[in-house]
């Protein structure tokens, strides 16, 4: 229904005539004869008007039914899930421009929107020639967001985004000063929502609730812990190898059933980093036995059915794995990004050996 039908049926419907409309409006009802034949649309000075003088808000007004809205959204929400299970990121952005332009002022679309254009941030060579203006479009729809809307998750949302791309020093964009005051305005780690979530829970029901989150959060805290343990920069090969090492002892310590289900990628990717840090040093038995374990976790990865799974550990067994649910930025397997690093420089030392070739054929 377009604005002009939308004014008609509530004229007719409180009984008004195209005159009364028009005197209230200190217009013509020539002018109302025109919005209602979709000939012309009522100048924006007159929108909040109008919808006063029906008792309607601007959205009714609009033919914006906001549970269609929701419907419609919830919609554009599965596709996207559809397309981040399978690494689809050209397609999610595709899908969200869509959504926002339909829905300018839903914030949900332009976070996803968001969402969808940093991934490409992290890809260099597929996204390479669009990432500074991507980076700028993800300031600028984070920035709309945190000015315009108050719901705390999108806000939360913002911030993150707006932290890591402000404090990406590889973009152009990157601001230090406005990294900093972005993360200032979010919670400490203590107040966060997966903290808070701990101790909100006391009925029977929601001490279950309770231990789940626990679980949820070590989980979390140790994924967090390993990386920076084993991500950082500038250090020798034999210094990033005993992080390396520190961070699998770590993850065995909590899930020391071998149980990883999801962060069977996580240790995959260790692996493989300790491998390249061998290679190196053209250690080639540690080399090759870092990356057997490397494709053995992705292996495991890869063959995580599409269901929901509860890992065995006692320290995370109320925690959950989805993988029906799980995202990622790249289309390939998580055995195929590992062999994606075997074309590196640092193992050209073994590039012609049996061993370090079969392991293309695991």
């Amino acid at each position: 229904m377009t604005i002009g039908e939308k004014i008609k049926m509530l004229r007719q419907k409180n009984d008004v005539t195209q005159e009364k409309l028009a005197e209230y409006l200190n217009i013509s009802y020539q002018s109302v004869s025109k919005w209602e034949n979709n000939n012309a649309m009522p100048d924006i000075s007159l929108v909040i008007p109008i919808a006063n003088f029906f008792g309607v808000t601007i959205d009714e007004l609009f033919d914006h039914d906001i549970d269609m809205q929701n419907a419609d959204v919830e919609e554009y929400r599965k596709k996207d899930l559809e397309y981040a299970h399978k690494g689809y990121i050209t397609e999610r952005i595709d899908l969200w421009r869509e959504a926002s332009y339909k829905y300018p002022r839903n914030s949900h679309c332009l976070m996803k929107l968001a969402y969808a254009l940093w991934d490409t941030l992290n890809l260099d060579d597929e996204f390479e020639a669009c990432r500074e203006e991507n980076a700028k479009e993800v300031i600028s729809l984070c920035e709309r967001i945190l000015r315009d809307c108050t719901d705390n998750n999108e806000r939360n949302g913002a911030l993150q985004l707006l932290v890591f791309t402000y404090g990406d020093y590889t973009l152009s964009v990157a601001n230090e000063k406005k990294a900093v005051a972005y993360a200032n305005m979010t919670s400490d780690f203590y107040t966060c929502r997966d903290m808070l979530l701990e101790h909100a829970y006391f009925t029977f029901e929601g001490k279950k609730k309770a231990l789940k989150q626990k679980h949820d959060n070590n989980l979390q805290f140790m994924d967090c812990l390993c990386m920076n343990i084993h991500l950082a920069q500038g250090r020798t090969p034999e210094e990033e190898i005993f992080a390396c090492e520190t961070a699998l002892k770590l993850w065995n310590a909590l899930i020391y059933d071998g149980n990883f289900l999801f962060y069977h990628s996580r240790i995959a990717s260790i692996y493989s980093q300790i491998a390249s840090c061998y290679a190196k040093l053209e250690d080639k038995e540690n080399t090759i036995k870092n990356l057997e374990m490397a494709l053995f976790h992705a292996g495991k990865y890869d063959k995580l059915p599409d269901i929901i799974e509860h890992y065995t550990s006692i320290f995370v067994s109320s925690a959950v794995a989805d993988h029906s649910s799980s995202t990622k930025n790249y289309r390939e397997t998580n055995t195929q990004l590992i062999l994606n690093t075997l074309s590196r420089p640092c193992f050209d030392f073994i590039r012609e050996d049996a061993e370090f070739i079969s392991l293309y054929n695991r």
